[in-house]
């Protein structure tokens, strides 16, 4: 009965020693594929993410509200990256720094239509040229500045609570005066279009809406940031 319980005994402890060794390299193989490191104590990766969606309704001789796919400059994004980390008060490619003129908070229209592609998002979207809606890299297309189209400040622009998954704001609604097509909406950092210090975040691109004077549309960008 003595060997039975010794040999019993051993089991569990062969058992407990194989359940703690399972344990240990889950946790082990789990920091790895979190940390990227084989030591689960030495670093940890947070990820951060911004996503942008765009929408649109006009209103007048037509009605109706629409959402489309939208595309994000790879400039743009590392402006953002500049403006949060920077402590020179500058950034790259000659954009303008965050200020009461500068700021992601202005809307552009531009009638040119345009197939915003992959290849079109890692294109230029600053300066006095590719600064402008509809003209980052090689989308050849033009700005709207007349028939009360010309870019604006946001005039709803509200702001993350600082939880995760929550949403920020910026909407404009734009009032023709004249007859005008508009295809495509941007997101730039200066109120001025064809300015030096101009860069872009994002744009759509929809299908062509030709207002007429007394018409509106009425744009919005939203932008949830999430965090782990």
């Amino acid at each position: 009965m003595n060997f039975l319980k010794i040999e019993w005994t051993k089991k569990r402890g062969v058992i407990a020693l194989l359940a703690t060794g399972l344990i240990v390299t889950s946790f082990i193989l789990g920091g790895y594929v979190a940390t990227g490191s084989w030591n689960p104590w030495g670093h940890k990766h947070y990820y951060q993410n911004l996503d942008v969606n765009f929408g649109y309704c006009v209103a007048g001789s037509q009605n109706f509200c629409n959402s489309v796919h939208n595309v994000m400059y790879n400039t743009g994004v590392a402006w953002i990256d500049q403006a949060i980390q920077g402590t020179t008060g500058t950034v790259s490619n000659g954009a303008c720094f965050p200020s009461a003129t500068c700021g992601m908070s202005f809307i552009a229209l531009s009638g040119t239509a345009l197939t915003l592609t992959s290849a079109n998002a890692g294109d230029v979207s600053y300066g006095a040229a590719n600064g402008n809606c509809g003209a980052a890299g090689a989308e050849g297309g033009a700005e709207i500045t007349t028939n009360g189209l010309a870019r604006a400040a946001a005039t709803t622009n509200t702001l993350l609570s600082g939880v995760t998954g929550s949403t920020s704001q910026l909407v404009k609604q734009f009032s023709a005066t004249g007859t005008q097509s508009v295809d495509v909406a941007c997101l730039v950092s200066q109120l001025t279009a064809s300015s030096a210090t101009s860069i872009q975040l994002a744009a759509a691109s929809f299908t062509a809406v030709t207002l007429i004077s007394g018409d509106t549309i009425t744009i919005t960008w939203t932008l949830t940031w999430t965090w782990s």
